[in-house]
């Protein structure tokens, strides 16, 4: 049996860990690249072809290279659908993160998913169902290790909110710095490459005189995981309708930090799931509120690995296999 994924390559580790799933399940995961023309007709019985992001690739600049990614695009997903045992499409967003205001290449290519009978694949059950478990990003026996190490602690701990990865506008941190509790520290921690956005970002921390320390530039991995382990609490302010799942949420967990977020779908979804999440409410919030609801590294990791382990990870693969078939 093969799998086909695309995209080829990402700097996601997304990709990499479901293709350590499928491998489970005695695929062969392969690149879709030039061979997958002439190999994908082929005994079509034993392949599957796997979808992410597509729909949100579409938005290069330049009408020619606008051209030239739908119509690539399009032609993936139909040749995909004309030759594959099943064709998964992943659906990772509500709208693309570097989209326009209608959207209109995004939903042009929804649409022809659905004229071809090929329903999205989610990976949050708000969203819908059957669904994908979003793979946790250490291994359970990292996990494990690190729950039954005898030096593992949150005393000391002296991040107490954490913003990590791109800042980017969807990702709603503008709105946020808005209603921010002046008392309680924020450190950001992440790249921005629009200025305009940056200089917005930095004019409401002056004016409101917040207590951020902002570390404006791309950090290694072993650097983010250095701040997750001195953090209490990472802070997921994503905008509503933006994305269906966030992978910030599965890194910080699989570290033990607790959540703040907001009362998006995500946000509320998860928060009924677990304590160690709590939604954001600028009026409320405090050091003292922080501390008071704080739930234990370990206890995080542990429910982390019932709800989102290897296995549960596999097991969602196998149903999705099952049930979701597309010919």
């Amino acid at each position: 049996m093969k799998a086909y994924l695309y995209p080829a390559r990402s700097k996601n580790m997304f990709l990499e860990l479901n293709k350590i799933a499928l491998k489970k399940l005695g695929f062969s995961v392969e690149k879709i690249e030039m061979s997958f023309i002439y190999e994908l007709p082929r005994f079509n019985n034993e392949r599957i072809v796997v979808l992410n992001w597509v729909e949100d690739r579409v938005y290069d600049r330049g009408v020619k290279r606008f051209l030239q990614a739908f119509v690539s695009h399009a032609l993936l997903i139909a040749y995909s659908k004309l030759f594959a045992k099943q064709v998964i499409w992943i659906r990772h967003n509500f709208r693309p993160h570097a989209g326009s205001k209608n959207n209109r290449r995004y939903k042009l290519l929804c649409h022809l998913y659905r004229w071809l009978n090929i329903a999205p694949v989610p990976l949050e059950e708000y969203f819908s169902s059957p669904s994908l478990v979003h793979p946790l990003y250490r291994t359970d026996q990292a996990i494990q290790d690190d729950i039954s190490h005898s030096t593992l602690n949150d005393r000391e701990l002296n991040i107490p909110v954490l913003f990590f990865g791109a800042v980017k506008k969807y990702k709603n941190l503008d709105k946020t710095l808005d209603t921010w509790p002046i008392s309680v520290p924020l450190k950001i921690a992440g790249y921005c490459d629009d200025s305009r956005y940056r200089d917005l970002l930095e004019t409401k921390i002056l004016k409101r005189g917040l207590s951020v320390e902002w570390i404006n530039r791309f950090l290694s991995s072993e650097e983010l995981d250095e701040l997750l382990k001195r953090t209490m609490y990472v802070l997921l302010p994503h905008a509503e309708n933006t994305m269906i799942s966030s992978g910030s949420f599965y890194h910080a967990i699989g570290e033990g930090c607790n959540i703040l977020t907001n009362s998006s779908q995500f946000g509320q979804f998860k928060q009924l799931q677990h304590e160690f999440v709590t939604l954001y409410d600028g009026n409320t919030i405090t050091l003292d509120s922080l501390t008071k609801n704080y739930k234990p590294r370990t206890k995080v990791m542990a429910e982390a690995l019932d709800f989102y382990g290897e296995n549960k990870v596999v097991d969602a693969w196998q149903n999705i296999l099952t049930c979701r078939g597309d010919a």
